[in-house]
């Protein structure tokens, strides 16, 4: 390992200090031996439209010309009526609208388109800068380097009487989030949210009493047999660790009266056993219901989005692409894959939580007086390994353990109605 690290640290120093060029960033211009390749030529090159403030600046041989009872529209081509979509598809606007037009640009229409040219002597690498000279020297522009300018970097005025119509990558869409559909969204988890928090602050003031009650009769308990230890089952529970709150009876079974709102076991069938009782209440029954129904909705909206990015929406959106990302792939598949996250979190969370769940969504009652009992009972796990253990082993071991514990596997929850006779 040792004799390896100078080599790395020779390498990286290398990297760091070492002189090169370019090969594939400018397209062709080099050889592998750095050579800059010959010029070449290429054919059927399509020129960029030339956009003017006033058609009468356009080059004579650009100068647009309609038949009869037509109009020469600002797509550039000639219709019977500009209606305000044709109007919209001004090739000089760049695809842009409202305040991401440039005001510069807004009053600009194209020439005549001018026809494909062949460029002689084609650099790959400066493939605009000659692409521009082809095509002015194709449509009689003279000097055309201080009469034309190149849309977003030089604007009519001055001694620029047009511009070339090479538009920018248009801006990525995004979404405003006052969307329908976002809005729909905000307002179905908004209410789940204001609706669990409702219950949590009702549940809390709903059981002061219950768990004052329990607290009290558990010390109360506490204190009278820690007063009289002596007993086999005293001596054997305290070393154990058990909970001390019962009374022995005979036979070693200890039992503590259905009134305490959480009862302990020391039942060696049962040890360390908890007994909590449980009320149903509507409020919270709404919450389990709505919090099923808002899962399954998530489902669906993934669904939605699905249908959407292969156009197999319902309606309007038929036979459309991308419709509820603006036409874009790259957003609608972003924020499939941020949906998609949110329904797995939710799900996970949904597991973790479901030996608690519809529980947390009742009261706690006392046992006697209870609709439901939980029993709460610690699983314990039986490792047969060595006795020194590694370092790895016992690391493994704490960090299961601390697993079990944060997923709620450590005990086991069974909750069941209680039937008096």
């Amino acid at each position: 390992m040792f004799g390896l690290l100078p080599r790395v640290v020779a390498v990286l120093a290398l990297l760091v200090t070492a002189s090169a060029f370019q090969l594939w960033h400018d397209v062709n211009r080099y050889d592998a031996h750095g050579n800059e390749c010959l010029y070449r030529e290429k054919s059927d090159v399509v020129c960029s439209r030339l956009c003017v403030t006033d058609l009468s600046s356009c080059p004579t041989s650009l100068q647009p010309s309609c038949p009869d009872n037509q109009l020469f529209c600002a797509d550039g081509e000639c219709h019977d009526e500009c209606t305000e979509d044709i109007q919209a598809q001004n090739p000089c606007h760049c695809s842009r609208s409202g305040s991401k037009l440039p005001s510069e640009a807004q009053n600009l229409v194209p020439c005549l388109t001018i026809p494909n040219v062949t460029i002689q002597q084609f650099h790959a690498w400066n493939s605009e800068e000659d692409i521009r000279i082809a095509c002015g020297a194709e449509a009689n522009i003279t000097d055309q380097s201080k009469t034309v300018g190149v849309w977003d970097k030089n604007w009519i005025g001055g001694d620029i009487e047009a511009v070339w119509a090479e538009c920018p990558a248009a801006p990525t869409p995004n979404y405003k989030y006052n969307e329908s559909y976002w809005i729909a969204t905000y307002a179905v988890n908004g209410a789940l949210a204001l609706l669990i928090l409702v219950w949590s602050v009702y549940k809390g003031f709903a059981e002061q009493s219950v768990r004052a009650a329990t607290l009290n009769k558990t010390s109360g308990a506490d204190n009278k047999h820690l007063d009289s230890p002596g007993s086999a089952v005293y001596d054997q529970n305290r070393d154990k660790g058990y909970n001390l709150s019962e009374k022995p009876l005979v036979g070693g079974v200890t039992k503590t009266p259905l009134e305490n709102g959480s009862v302990d076991s020391t039942d060696p069938a049962m040890p360390n056993s908890c007994l909590h009782g449980y009320r149903n209440k509507l409020l919270g029954t709404a919450c389990i219901w709505a919090i099923t129904l808002v899962t399954l909705l998530w489902i669906c909206f993934l669904g939605v989005w699905t249908a959407d990015y292969y156009g197999s929406l319902p309606g309007k959106y038929s036979g459309k692409l991308y419709s509820l990302a603006y036409g874009s792939d790259n957003l609608e598949l972003a924020t499939f894959l941020i949906l998609w996250g949110i329904s797995f979190i939710i799900l996970i969370v949904l597991y973790v939580l479901k030996p608690h769940l519809r529980n947390y969504f009742r009261l706690l009652a006392l046992p006697s007086k209870g609709k439901y009992v939980c029993v709460v009972r610690p699983l314990h796990e039986v490792k047969v390994i060595e006795e020194n253990t590694n370092w790895l082993q016992h690391y493994i071991n704490v960090f299961t353990g601390w697993l079990q514990v944060s997923l709620s596997r450590d005990k086991e929850y069974t909750t069941c109605p209680i039937e008096k006779t």
